[in-house]
């Protein structure tokens, strides 16, 4: 099997051997995929197993604007900027995994077990003033450490940020 690859700047068309495209990304195939978790800006997020690991990660299938045309440039800004932020209060993006095509793309992230949206909808009580205290703390450190390298958040609400198991606030959807 192969594929046609399109230079965007010359409309050569070069055909190559399905999976050499990957590069130095992992293969999906190394994640067994659980369930879907939610769905964000740039696409569909799944809870997954590292099978490799043993660890429990974020899967975010990329969403392509246009099949044939490649990964948006607002993903690749994403994956970009993610890649290069640590953070203890910014989610962690952990590796990149394709499949066969260029088609399914995916950012594996560090896993948090809630999104604050969801789990406030969801309490059966509210948080108490110092825990408020604490989440917002955790969020103006992860938004300062942004801003310091010159991002702007510009979808900054609460399913984009995320809690772990550990109560750690970890910001997402940074671009």
């Amino acid at each position: 099997m192969s594929q046609k690859l399109v230079s965007l700047t010359t409309g050569l068309v070069t055909t190559v051997p399905d999976g050499s495209l990957r590069g130095k990304t992992r293969d999906i195939k190394d994640y067994k995929i659980m369930n879907q978790i939610g769905e964000g800006t740039y696409g569909i997020v799944y809870r997954a197993l590292d099978i490799e690991s043993g660890e429990i990660v974020a899967l975010k299938r990329v969403r392509m604007e246009q099949e044939n045309s490649g990964l948006p440039i607002s993903a690749l800004r994403e994956i970009t900027l993610l890649r290069k932020l640590q953070h203890p209060n910014i989610v962690h993006v952990q590796d990149m995994a394709s499949g066969v095509t260029l088609k399914s793309i995916y950012v594996v992230m560090e896993y948090c077990h809630h999104d604050l949206g969801k789990l406030l909808a969801h309490m059966p009580v509210a948080f108490l003033e110092s825990e408020v205290k604490c989440l917002v703390l955790q969020l103006l450190e992860g938004v300062r450490y942004l801003h310091r390298r010159f991002i702007i958040h510009r979808d900054l609400k609460v399913s984009n940020l995320l809690l772990t198991d550990k109560g750690i606030l970890k910001v997402a959807e940074h671009c």
